[in-house]
């Protein structure tokens, strides 16, 4: 498991920002670590269905999530989108969370609302939510789970998820989640690590999260 120590740093909108190996964005200047796509409880709903899968993906998570919380001294969390996958049910993953929401009590915690986050506000999650895109005064970035054609050339950039960005590395086999900054936007990797890809074709600039290593790959060519 990564301990969330290697890093990189980005100005994109004229912002100081750190990206993580760990799949996770830091905004220095507010204390601020985000991250996209949790999808806690999907291996539960893949068991209900019937197909076999081991337990433990959300305290596994949650756990790397921690790392990379005392690692960067973060203030606050975001999660754009995605915490959780599929209808509320008791199981494994609600012990977890209310571990990890114990044991940063004292942490700032919001989730802008995903596409699988119907549940989230029965699910008792001791966080607070925004169903739409969240916009700050005076700072060039907005928030949400998925992209947004809306802000295109006014210079502002978009931080989000959904898409769960993955590149090809020469030389490597398979396929690594990646940062991808596309026109206006800068997509995050799912941060969970039991979720597909979407392949990217087109970018400003990429970062591959390769076990633990970040490599920044350049724009797309």
């Amino acid at each position: 498991m990564a301990d969330g120590g290697d890093s990189m740093e980005v100005v994109l909108a004229g912002v100081a920002l750190r990206l993580y190996a760990d799949r996770a964005l830091y905004w220095p200047e507010k204390r601020r670590l985000l991250v996209a796509d949790l999808h806690l409880g999907k291996d539960d709903t893949f068991r209900a269905a019937g197909i076999a899968l081991p337990a433990g993906s959300a305290r596994h998570d949650l756990e790397r999530l921690s790392a990379l919380i005392e690692h960067s001294r973060a203030e606050a969390l975001w999660f754009l989108g995605d915490l959780l996958h599929g209808p509320l049910v008791d199981t494994h993953w609600r012990e977890d969370w209310a571990g990890f929401r114990a044991r940063h009590a004292g942490l700032e915690m919001l989730l802008v609302e995903g596409n699988h986050d119907r549940a989230a506000t029965q699910a008792g999650l001791g966080i607070e939510h925004r169903r739409d895109r969240v916009e700050e005064a005076h700072s060039p970035l907005v928030f949400a789970h998925a992209p947004q054609a809306a802000l295109e050339g006014d210079g502002r950039l978009l931080i989000c998820g959904h898409l769960h960005p993955v590149v090809r590395v020469p030389g490597f086999r398979g396929r690594f989640p990646a940062f991808a900054h596309i026109d206006h936007q800068l997509v995050l990797p799912a941060f969970s690590l039991f979720t597909g890809g979407w392949l990217v074709r087109d970018a400003l600039s990429r970062h591959a999260c390769m076990n633990g290593h970040l490599l920044d790959m350049g724009p797309t060519r």
